[in-house]
Parts: C-alpha cells; structure tokens; sequence
C-alpha cells in the first residue's frame, strides 16, 4: 500500500507527500525486517523496489515533473 500510495503522489507531481511517503516506506521496511516478519527474499525484493525510486526521488521537483501548464 504504501509503494502505490508513493507511486501516485510522484505520479501526480506531489512532490512534499511523495518524499514523505519514500522516507515512510524505508521506515517501514526497516520496522519489518526487525521484528523478522519478511522473509529474506520478500525484503530483498522491497529493497530493490525502494532502490529503483531512489533514482526518481532524487531528480523530483516540480519543474522537471510539470509537462504542461
């Protein structure tokens, strides 16, 4: 829920929620591999998935994300 909740802040040019939402979907990440709710490979693959935002996280900001006004 929170990588769709992400994906649609981004998409929608949210740029405040969706950083927001990237710095929550670590947090949470973190809290379940420690409590060992994930499996190895289901956090492997959320890492990798938070891995290829962090790409998109870095060069969001509203101008280069605004195709017309």
């Amino acid at each position: 829920m929170k990588l769709k909740t992400l994906q649609m802040n981004f998409e929608n040019n949210y740029k405040d929620a969706a950083k927001l939402n990237y710095e929550e979907y670590w947090k949470l990440l973190e809290r379940l591999m420690a409590e060992g709710v994930l499996k190895a490979g289901q956090a492997d693959y959320y890492k990798e998935r938070g891995e290829a935002l962090r790409a998109q996280m870095d060069n969001f900001n509203h101008q280069n994300n605004v195709k017309t006004f």
